[in-house]
């Protein structure tokens, strides 16, 4: 049976979370027009053990990777060397899908013939106090079910809530293929280069009205939290700068719809750079001069970060000087534990 589309399931040290992500996929309701690569990034816990059940409760859908530790980016180089649907998208290992919705998807891919095709997202974010905030993310501004040519469509005219990103889009394979995907290793974050390589390649895409994606907030240890973006200053630094190589090559050739789509992925990209950049340490010369040189080539293509509008970052938009981005790095960090030291009184 063909497979209409190849869900990447990266998953390290996830035996807490991982049963409830497969549960979801796995349902007899589900055809095995689908096909599930979970990677095993070298869990040190009981994670590739619960997989391989799933594997043998429905090997018609359930393909297993088990590899060393190689970081999100690894897992989906491995599973897009293998993958045999038409369509390509993540879903990690603590999240899950809806499983009426992705039932109905796959009737759906039956006929649809789209470059892209984006869903709908729920946020399930759990409070320290153990109660859950369950949010719908609506697309407001366009015409589900309905194909728009990607020439014509400016996505910052249309996204006012960030409706496009890893967890809505769904990209033709072999397009992937086609303009050369490969994560880069070892380090988070790569999940904008999913989003934001095949844009400026793609001919139309579809926004189906469906809430499939549950994006689960509440663990500490998560790639977006304020510890994990402190930790990861580097990991930022490369997506960035692959983000920002790429828009230097392809500039001439691309049209001011196209780059404009860029600068989406750019500035979501460029905020956390700025978020994990208000947490370093004193900047040397040489670490100043590679921070200039991403501001500079950000604003060049006009992304918008709304930490840099703060006004701890006065002094330094003013300035543009080492000692004055010292100066802004430690005025946040002396307000923000002040803060902390304030609450815990």
């Amino acid at each position: 049976m063909e497979k209409l589309l190849s869900l990447v399931v990266p998953t390290y040290n996830m035996e807490k979370y991982i049963a409830r992500c497969l549960d979801t996929v796995t349902d007899d309701s589900i055809p095995a027009t689908l096909e599930v690569i979970v990677v095993n990034d070298g869990s040190t816990d009981n994670s590739l053990g619960i997989i391989r059940e799933y594997e043998k409760k429905r090997p018609d859908i359930i393909t297993v990777i088990d590899k060393a530790n190689g970081h999100y980016g690894s897992c989906i180089n491995a599973a897009l060397a293998i993958a045999k649907g038409k369509y390509l998208r993540m879903l990690d290992a603590d999240d899950w899908m809806d499983t009426q919705a992705l039932a109905e998807l796959l009737k759906r891919l039956e006929t649809c013939d789209t470059d892209l095709f984006v869903t709908l997202r729920t946020e399930y974010r759990v409070k320290k106090n153990g109660d859950v905030d369950i949010k719908k993310f609506p697309f407001d501004t366009v015409e589900y079910n309905k194909v728009y040519k990607m020439q014509d469509f400016e996505i910052e005219a249309y996204a006012k809530g960030r409706e496009f990103n890893m967890h809505s889009m769904a990209y033709r394979t072999e397009i992937l293929r086609e303009v050369g995907l490969k994560h880069i290793e070892g380090i988070c974050y790569t999940d904008i280069q999913y989003c934001f390589l095949p844009i400026d390649r793609i001919k139309d895409f579809i926004v189906f009205d469906l809430y499939l994606y549950y994006y689960f907030i509440g663990r500490g240890d998560q790639s977006t939290s304020a510890r994990s973006l402190i930790r990861n200053y580097s990991h930022v630094l490369k997506v960035i700068s692959f983000v920002l190589d790429y828009m230097d090559k392809s500039y001439a050739r691309n049209s001011v719809i196209t780059v404009s789509n860029q600068r989406y992925f750019l500035s979501e990209i460029y905020n956390m750079f700025i978020n994990s950049l208000r947490w370093h340490k004193p900047l040397t010369e040489e670490e100043y001069a590679v921070v200039e040189d991403i501001v500079t080539r950000a604003e060049k293509y006009g992304a918008e970060c709304k930490i840099m509008k703060k006004f701890y970052f006065m002094p330094y938009r003013v300035g543009r000087n080492r000692k004055l981005l010292n100066m802004t790095l430690s005025s946040y960090q002396n307000i923000h534990f002040q803060k902390k030291k304030r609450f815990l009184r």
